[in-house]
């Protein structure tokens, strides 16, 4: 409860100490780039061992013959090979470095249908997610496997083992199989992996969400060959990982599939030396695949600037958010800022540390009418927009049609009365564990006042009323219990990162008898917006860079990358495009492996409609409210346990929330 306002009163002396108080607005739209050397700057943060990634991507270098069908792919003894069957239904495997064609068997065996293939100089193996199948060389089966967690990959040692990376516990696990006896041994655990092959200078080369390295499995000691943090490269979430190896050159190749086709990825070094750009460093707490490849296309293309992303890494969030905190306070940190790098964006406009946006679309003549209605924030300020939206995400709660009214417009009295008089035994959703305190959140998370108990200006609460013993009543009814595990759920939750996952969950919510209808607010029914949002440091020495990589991120054609990542574009035309391309690949653009079009059910009635309702249909979700809704799930915690009544909580409350408020001049 204290965490804010500490912040608040350290950013002030601060700033006060320091000067910043805004003074970088007075330089807006200005080039106030200097050497690119001077140390005194934000931007400038980036060092000389700084390096980012020269990213390669194609598709195979060899061509296939009348017939033949790409298997799979890996690499065996440093050469990447890849596995064909031709049109005699023969296995053949084609060398990249003699570019010639070897035949392994007469016959593909059947168990390779659908499955990943690695081969060593003495057995086949065919695995998918639980089963391996072993086969020797002439293709007969010798054992299948069921290993306990779902198998992730598979790969020779350096020293000449079969190695299982396998789920385990939130992790992984690195096994050793004992390839005649059909058993596992040891227990080397790592991060969740993306992939393993044979390693360089240790045992085996892993590849997770963190970057690249070796690892000797008896020790677990690491050798680094790449990190992602702070560069514009990450694991793509939409492909298969086939295979990696790393050549003597010091680049790292992957071999990935999206079903349809197969990339050879290629990373190579490049410091801050060779790209002879300057540098910005964008601090985000977690960087998806979306943004990352949004990332890389501004470095490509820009010749002036370089962006560093720099994420949490294994730093705990808090700690990030804190550290960056300070630093912006003492007039350092990052060029750009993400909203959720920082504990309170708003804290930090209304003292000055945030460049106003304003002039600078003005001067760029991009208009709000682009846009969704949300994507520009004033951050608190009476005028202005010191941040910018470039992706965005939607929560919202599927309910019983029953419990809203008929004309869309439901107040929380509405939906109250509706529920409490629910004749049938129902919990809220048991997947979201929405337990009596828990579901308070969904009663209070979208209310930016908790529907007049809570007054903000004349520092005052008042949780005595009628409606607040409702809420409780009800989250007692509908809580998840031990006691109420079997029964009927009457809610859903509807998380929108596209168009898809609309189409999804009115398949899955239609038939229950359940509507989109999101949270309950002052305006009624209102879905929540996570924005993800990012704004220039007052004190960055390249205001002119950032605002640079600010447009590109709202471009329209560079909107439609985020596809690749957790984020629908902000850019109305991308967004519209993103829906059209779906609706074209659903009925015309999918077939199956023999050519022939998948014959696909007809999409939920008014999908469309539905998907534009909810997006328009949002508000973002309210910072200040979470401290008070903590007090709120603390204390009514002992009333649902039947240790103190209604009135005993209530006044704990209102004395918790009056104190937190006055903290809050």
């Amino acid at each position: 409860m204290k965490r804010k306002k500490w912040f608040c009163l350290l950013l002030s002396v601060v700033l006060l100490l320091t000067g910043c108080g805004g003074k970088g607005s007075e330089e807006t739209g200005k080039n106030t780039e200097s050497s690119g050397q001077d140390g005194n700057h934000a931007g400038n943060m980036a060092s000389e061992e700084r390096y980012d990634f020269e990213i390669t991507e194609g598709a195979p270098v060899f061509s296939l013959q009348s017939g033949e069908a790409i298997l799979g792919a890996q690499y065996l003894d440093g050469e990447r090979i890849w596995f064909l069957k031709n049109e005699a239904g023969q296995l053949l495997c084609y060398h990249e470095d003699k570019g010639e064609r070897e035949l392994l068997l007469e016959h593909v065996p059947a168990v390779f249908t659908g499955r990943k293939l690695y081969m060593d100089r003495e057995n086949f193996y065919a695995y998918n997610l639980d089963k391996l199948t072993v086969l020797d060389t002439e293709g007969n089966e010798a054992y299948s496997l069921y290993p306990e967690g779902r198998i992730i990959s598979l790969c020779e040692s350096r020293e000449g083992s079969i190695v299982l990376a396998m789920e385990s516990g939130g992790g992984a696990v690195l096994k050793t199989l004992d390839a005649e006896g059909g058993t596992l041994s040891g227990a080397c655990t790592i991060p969740y992996c993306v992939g393993i092959g044979t390693g360089i200078e240790r045992e085996i080369l892993v590849i997770d969400w963190t970057g690249a390295y070796d690892i000797d499995m008896e020790s677990g000691e690491k050798s680094w060959h790449m990190k992602w943090n702070g560069t514009s490269y990450s694991p793509r979430g939409d492909r298969f990982w086939l295979a990696a190896g790393m050549g003597k050159d010091g680049i790292l190749e992957q071999i990935e599939s999206d079903g349809d086709a197969y990339y050879v990825v290629g990373l190579k070094k490049v410091n801050l030396a060779e790209m002879g750009k300057i540098p910005l460093v964008f601090r985000v707490l977690s960087a998806d695949a979306g943004l990352k490849q949004l990332v890389a296309e501004f470095n490509r293309e820009n010749k002036e600037y370089h962006v560093f992303l720099e994420d949490r890494g294994e730093e705990y969030g808090w700690d990030f958010q804190a550290r960056n905190d300070m630093e912006i306070a003492t007039g350092k940190g990052p060029d750009l800022i993400a909203a959720d790098a920082v504990s309170d964006m708003q804290v930090l406009a209304e003292k000055g540390a945030l460049e106003n946006l304003e002039p600078y679309l003005a001067q760029a003549g991009m208009g709000r009418e682009d846009y969704h209605q949300e994507a520009f924030q004033s951050q608190g300020m009476a005028d202005g927009i010191y941040s910018a939206g470039y992706g965005m995400r939607v929560r919202s709660m599927y309910i019983r049609e029953s419990f809203l009214d008929g004309n869309g417009q439901t107040g929380i009295e509405v939906l109250l009365n509706n529920m409490e008089n629910y004749d049938r035994q129902a919990v809220f959703n048991k997947m979201l564990n929405y337990t009596p305190v828990n579901l308070l959140s969904y009663f209070f998370g979208m209310s930016d006042n908790f529907y007049g108990m809570v007054d903000w200006e004349g520092k005052n609460c008042d949780f005595s009323g009628e409606l607040w013993e409702q809420i409780l009543r009800v989250c007692g009814q509908y809580g998840l219990t031990e006691r109420n595990m079997g029964w009927e759920e009457i809610a859903g939750f509807g998380y929108i990162y596209g168009f898809s996952d609309m189409v999804w969950y009115e398949r899955e919510a239609g038939p229950q008898g359940m509507v989109l209808a999101g949270y309950p607010s002052e305006e009624g029914m209102v879905n929540g917006l996570w924005l993800d949002s990012v704004a220039i440091n007052a004190d960055s020495g390249h205001k002119e860079g950032a605002w640079q990589f600010i447009r590109f991120l709202l471009e329209e054609e560079n909107q439609k990358l985020l596809t690749q990542g957790s984020s629908m574009p902000v850019h109305v035309g991308a967004l519209e495009g993103s829906v059209e391309e779906y609706l074209y690949d659903y009925y015309y653009n999918t077939m199956t492996s023999d050519g022939s079009y998948i014959i696909r059910p007809e999409l939920p009635e008014g999908i469309e409609e539905k998907f534009w309702e909810c997006l328009a249909n949002t508000k973002p979700v309210s910072y200040r409210t979470e401290q008070v809704l903590a007090i709120i799930e603390e204390e009514a915690e002992l009333y649902f346990t039947g240790d103190k009544t209604v009135e005993e909580i209530s006044a704990v409350i209102e004395n918790r929330v009056k104190l937190y408020l006055a903290e809050q001049e």
